[in-house]
């Protein structure tokens, strides 16, 4: 595996592991609330909202990395072409 791979998978995973650790969050908070620590409206808001906005950075990071960095991408293409 060549260290641009590497680097490629490792960027993924993080993204991928950001995604899971947020939808996570969420199902707690819209339907498991006793596993949230405190239990204000406050809090369950801060928290779904924190973990909403780490999910759409993730999956807008996601789709960025694949987009232009993956090996069957068209701009990853037009790099190695010249």
């Amino acid at each position: 595996m060549t260290h641009q791979e590497r680097l490629y998978k490792a960027l993924k995973s993080e993204c991928e592991a950001k995604i899971n650790e947020s939808l996570l969050t969420l199902d707690m908070c819209f339907t498991k609330a006793s596993a949230i620590g405190e239990h204000t409206t406050e809090h369950f808001l801060k928290e779904a909202s924190k973990a909403l906005d780490t999910l759409t950075e993730s999956r807008d990071r996601l789709d960025v990395l694949k987009d232009y960095y993956d090996g069957s991408s068209l701009f990853n293409k037009e790099q190695l072409n010249g």
